[in-house]
């Protein structure tokens, strides 16, 4: 693991990967028994949020629980952001056969939608370093042809949309849109496109994933093929961010968003700031146990 590489990587296009987490094998194992669980009624009644969208699961889902602390992602979640860090969202993006492609969309502060209130606040501010990072897991196989995520390296360091314009959720997704938000519509130089830049199609096997700042311009292709793709979103931030502040819930994609029952994870090191209400077991009585500090 060469993590002075991963920063430099990182510096330059905003996002590092693919890795290898898993071979392919025992990841299709592994997501075959954690989908059993995602299945079953009596635990899908214990999901933070009560509506269609799987949000959270790793706070119900002991396999989920146990992947959002995986060294050999945390370890360069903390090159990246520090020794420090909560996951504060993880979330699903299946991409069945017919799918259409999602659109470009850039974000920082997840003002996404019917507010142009952010969800993260970062409360210290460090030049280079990143206020949040994702980890996209492919749990299965994710190829041009069934929709791999797709990057613009380098875009993180302009902004070429306004998080902070609201936007109409249409109801629908369909190419060009994020979930039926559409960004063509908050495009600061609505001359640019998206599509003329050097554009990185991230092909990946099932136990892959990358790292990357959500600042960094992505989507992904539709899915032409006749398989699903499957990745799984693992959102972290510093300790110094405070997430969901003030708010007691949230709109988005047509839902509500009770925030009753969410709490960050603490998945390494330590939290010095107590700005934000921690998650220390989950539904079964399992505890989260965070890495160590990580000198960076």
């Amino acid at each position: 693991m060469d993590l002075e590489t991963d920063r430099k990587t990182f510096a330059e296009q905003g996002f590092i990967g693919p890795f290898t987490l898993w071979e392919p094998e025992e990841m299709t194992a592994w997501w075959k028994t954690q989908r059993k669980a995602l299945l079953d009624p009596a635990k899908s009644a214990r999901k933070v949020f009560d509506n269609p969208v799987n949000y959270d699961r790793h706070l119900d889902i002991p396999g989920l629980s146990s992947l959002i602390t995986e060294p050999e992602m945390v370890r360069r979640m903390q090159a990246l952001i520090g020794p420090d860090v909560l996951c504060w969202r993880t979330e699903f993006f299946p991409k069945n056969p017919g799918d259409s492609g999602t659109g470009w969309h850039q974000v920082e502060t997840y003002a996404i939608g019917e507010t142009s209130e952010g969800m993260l606040e970062a409360t210290e501010h460090s030049d280079g370093v990143p206020m949040e990072l994702t980890c996209w897991v492919a749990f299965t196989e994710a190829t041009k042809e069934n929709g791999c995520m797709r990057l613009i390296p380098g875009s993180h360091r302009q902004w070429r949309y306004d998080e902070h314009a609201p936007m109409k959720w249409n109801g629908a997704a369909r190419d060009n849109s994020f979930f039926g938000y559409n960004y063509e519509d908050i495009k600061i130089d609505k001359n640019w496109d998206p599509d003329a830049q050097d554009v990185r199609d991230v092909e990946m096997r099932p136990g892959q994933f990358i790292i990357f700042t959500a600042r960094t311009i992505h989507g992904s292709r539709p899915n032409t093929a006749n398989r699903q793709r499957m990745g799984h979103a693992i959102r972290v931030v510093p300790t110094h961010v405070r997430v969901y502040g003030g708010m007691t819930g949230f709109d988005e994609f047509g839902h509500h968003f009770d925030l009753a029952r969410h709490g960050c994870v603490l998945v390494a090191g330590q939290d010095d700031y107590g700005l934000n209400r921690l998650a220390q077991h989950n539904a079964w009585g399992d505890r989260f146990t965070p890495l160590d500090r990580m000198a960076v």
